[in-house]
């Protein structure tokens, strides 16, 4: 049960990293300045929905306990979805660990049912703020 609690608070990692990449096509808060944002940066929401879903299932899916995904291969899996700088701390954290560790305890595969995220709030600087659940 710790472990999965331990699995909860890394997910709500996950969505702090999501709202903080996630803004609206209207302003960014750049050196102080709000700035229109051009088109071609904006992020939309649908887009990071299914970032977010994809990077959980690679992240959370183990499907033979007896022979889990090692870190290393997990982390190569989940590089494409983190910023350099976002990927070496959940290197350093070993938050790829995780869900070897957890499969390997309770001997039984994980697989990601259902991410769903709400919309919490909308910050001045055009981020947006989610709250997610994650069914396994």
């Amino acid at each position: 049960m710790a472990i999965i609690k331990k699995i909860l608070s890394l997910l709500f990692l996950v969505v702090l990293f999501i709202s903080a990449v996630a803004c609206n096509k209207d302003v960014i808060k750049e050196n102080s300045e709000e700035k229109p944002l051009k088109e071609e940066n904006v992020v939309k929401v649908e887009e990071a929905e299914k970032l977010f879903n994809n990077y959980s299932k690679e992240l959370y899916t183990i499907k033979d306990p007896s022979n889990p995904p090692t870190f290393d291969e997990i982390a190569e899996k989940i590089k494409v979805y983190l910023t350099e700088e976002q990927y070496n701390a959940e290197i350093a954290n070993r938050k790829f660990q995780i869900p070897e560790l957890v499969s390997k305890q309770i001997n039984k595969s994980i697989e990601v049912q259902d991410v769903k995220l709400e919309e919490q709030s909308k910050n001045g600087d055009g981020k947006i703020d989610y709250l997610y659940t994650t069914t396994f």
